[in-house]
């Protein structure tokens, strides 16, 4: 077998053949495209999986099962892990539900250090401890995808704190979440941790809602992590401009508190009117 892959997120789709078939693993809407055109140049069986294809399906590939001989996580990154499915949360900007199904905690997952999991605080204690205690020979260990603030209890934090270097994530998605993700931040940071913070923008919100939660994640001396919010269909990234913004403003947003460290400006508004997204001079090519 021949794997199209490497140490590392493969930021794409991931494609690996075994005999005449050609396998491809497309995690966004929005590589549908180039995953067609991938496929359009195999001659043989095609078969297509991910997130992407159980979204929007793929008419091109001769068939889409539901499970695979391969890990394909590892395909896209040799280091990640699930040691649950779903989630419990019925978030309208998020995918998970329509193509995980129910939260489920796995009776089996490979040892990993990078935990891909969309909600493991809704797990058991049991099942967290364990997890928790295997992850413990890692020199590090990244919850990829963020920890649910609402979830957090300080025996989590517990557990946290004896693993080697964690990279913690929680999310700020809407400005009723403040205390609670405030808090949470504070925990860890009066226990040596550093945690990062996506803040969702760009769905059900305003500029100024945005802001307010970029600047309050900043406030506490961290770095927010802006995400930029995507339909569910989209067919292109970034295309979606939500109702009270503009496409400038969500490129001023995106790029400016995505490389807050790059700036000589220090607001928002410094750096809009020294160009904002359209500026070039500090770093060619923007977010």
């Amino acid at each position: 077998m021949k794997r199209s892959d490497h140490v590392g997120w493969r930021k794409g789709i991931a494609t690996w053949t075994a005999g005449n078939t050609l396998y491809l693993s497309v995690p966004f809407t929005w590589l549908l495209d180039d995953a067609r055109k991938i496929a359009e140049k195999h001659d043989g069986r095609i078969v297509a999986g991910g997130p992407a294809v159980d979204l929007m399906g793929a008419p091109w590939a001769t068939e889409a099962p539901k499970t695979c001989a391969f890990d394909t996580l590892s395909m896209h990154n040799p280091l990640a892990t699930f040691t649950t499915r779903g989630c419990p949360n019925k978030c309208s900007f998020c995918a998970v539900p329509k193509i995980e199904g129910e939260f489920r905690e796995l009776k089996e997952w490979k040892n990993a250090p990078i935990v891909c999991d969309n909600n493991l605080l809704a797990a058991s204690r049991r099942h967290v401890e364990l997890v928790m205690t295997r992850l413990a020979v890692f020199e590090r260990v990244d919850f990829n995808q963020g920890l649910d603030a609402r979830l957090f209890r300080p025996w989590h934090l517990d557990l946290l704190c004896m693993l080697n270097r964690p990279t913690v994530r929680f999310a700020f998605d809407h400005v009723s979440l403040e205390l609670r993700v405030v808090d949470v931040i504070r925990q860890c940071m009066k226990r040596g941790l550093t945690p990062q913070c996506y803040v969702l923008i760009g769905c059900n919100d305003t500029p100024d809602d945005a802001k307010y939660r970029l600047e309050t994640i900043r406030s506490l001396g961290l770095l927010p992590n802006p995400m930029r919010y995507q339909p569910l269909d989209a067919a292109k990234k970034n295309s979606y401009v939500a109702p009270g913004w503009t496409e400038r403003q969500l490129r001023d947003y995106m790029r400016f508190y995505s490389m807050l460290g790059y700036w000589r400006t220090k607001t928002l508004e410094e750096y809009v009117e020294t160009g904002g997204f359209g500026n070039r001079k500090i770093v060619e090519g923007g977010e």
